[in-house]
């Protein structure tokens, strides 16, 4: 696991995800330790919409919601790790390979399926082990999603905004 993001950066958005319990498995979830053994998605809070989903090993890519599929659902387990509060994302289809932090083990290099489970190799199990807790940023209560053809995208008071990066697309017609 890596170190926390500093609030209010573009690292606190791109490090916070929406876990949404598999609409099949319906339950009503208080407390987020409550949702272990379950079969989760993760939809990314600079993504709104999607879900991420592996292409295979070493391949993870984002979907629509409605499209999710076997690819994007993860049964969430207590962490590979052993530590206390650590959880591990196990893929549905492919039992036996999990969801880590990037290439070669590193931090901060994005999330890959790996298949390793059976490996002593504890730079594997800490990098395919998550800390479950309330995400780094937040939805403010007046920001709503504008839907592109491609992709959705959160509009939020720039106010709300402290260290993140952002992008202002005018387009206009005469």
């Amino acid at each position: 696991m890596e170190n926390l993001p500093s609030a209010g950066t573009d690292s606190t958005v791109n490090a916070t995800f929406r876990l949404n319990i598999n609409h099949a498995n319906a339950i009503t979830i208080t407390d987020p330790k409550h949702a272990i053994g379950n079969s989760v998605v993760l939809e990314p809070f600079n993504l709104p919409g999607m879900v991420a989903m592996h292409q295979g090993v070493n391949k993870m890519s984002y979907a629509t919601f409605s499209s999710q599929s076997d690819f994007s659902t993860f049964c969430l387990i207590h962490g590979l790790d052993k530590k206390s509060g650590s959880v591990s994302l196990e893929s549905e289809d492919q039992k036996g390979c999990f969801i880590y932090s990037g290439v070669h083990y590193e931090s901060g290099t994005g999330i890959e399926l790996g298949c390793n489970p059976e490996s002593s190799d504890w730079r594997f199990k800490s990098a395919a082990s998550f800390k479950l807790m309330k995400g780094f940023s937040k939805y403010h209560p007046i920001s709503f999603v504008a839907k592109g053809p491609k992709r959705n995208f959160l509009l939020a008071p720039l106010l709300s905004l402290r260290d993140e990066s952002y992008t202002v697309y005018l387009n206009f017609q005469a």
